[in-house]
């Protein structure tokens, strides 16, 4: 009986998994973050490349290396234990595709921009954007990287002309969602421990 117990829950709980967020998920645009905080919350590093270096015209560098459920995009000086910007989000919510234009989206509180062969990045929510290709506007909070297979990195906050730059890196990370029961699915674990113990004493009598 108790092995049919057991197993009758964990087919419920398999049944109802939901998903849940990493430990750490700042919602916005954040600056001067400790990595470590981002490696204690649930995070792996999934990609490091100085500013240089080119990720590709679909960012195939980045997304093939980084497949979790979310997706943090972060900037820093090459080797820095502190992140100079960073934003995270759903993965597939950092890369819908916003077209050739200075379009965003909001995801997790921060505006998200990605095209194929143009760019890819964040600002604060409420900072315009101004996508030449990478957004040339001022702001203090964002981060932009071409998608193309001969240009590197743009900007990390205000630092903007990086292209050619190996004194700043984008540095990503994933995290998957933990798997936690539904509060429906307990009931139902409840519910079906009651029928066991209601059968188990007709039994008896």
């Amino acid at each position: 009986m108790k092995t049919k117990i057991a197993a009758l829950l964990a087919t419920l709980a398999f049944a109802g998994a939901a998903q849940a967020a990493p430990t750490y998920l700042p919602v916005g645009a954040q600056t001067n973050v400790d990595i470590n905080s981002v490696l204690n919350g649930g995070w792996t590093q999934c990609y490091v490349g100085t500013m240089s270096q080119a990720i590709g015209s679909n960012a195939q560098n980045v997304l093939s290396a980084c497949s979790g459920d979310y997706l943090m995009m972060a900037g820093r000086a090459t080797g820095s234990n502190t992140l100079l910007s960073l934003a995270a989000a759903l993965r597939a919510d950092t890369i819908i595709d916003t077209g050739h234009t200075s379009n965003t989206h909001v995801a997790n509180g921060a505006n998200w921009y990605f095209s194929p062969n143009w760019s890819w990045g964040f600002t604060a929510l409420g900072d315009g954007v101004s996508n030449n290709e990478c957004d040339t506007s001022s702001g203090a909070q964002s981060l932009c990287l071409h998608t193309m297979d001969f240009v590197g990195g743009y900007r990390i906050n205000d630092i903007q002309g990086l292209n050619g730059s190996t004194a700043y890196q984008k540095i990503f990370f994933q995290a998957s969602a933990a798997e936690v029961p539904e509060p429906a699915t307990l009931a139902l674990a409840g519910l079906a421990l009651v029928g066991v113990a209601v059968s188990r004493r007709r039994k008896s009598a």
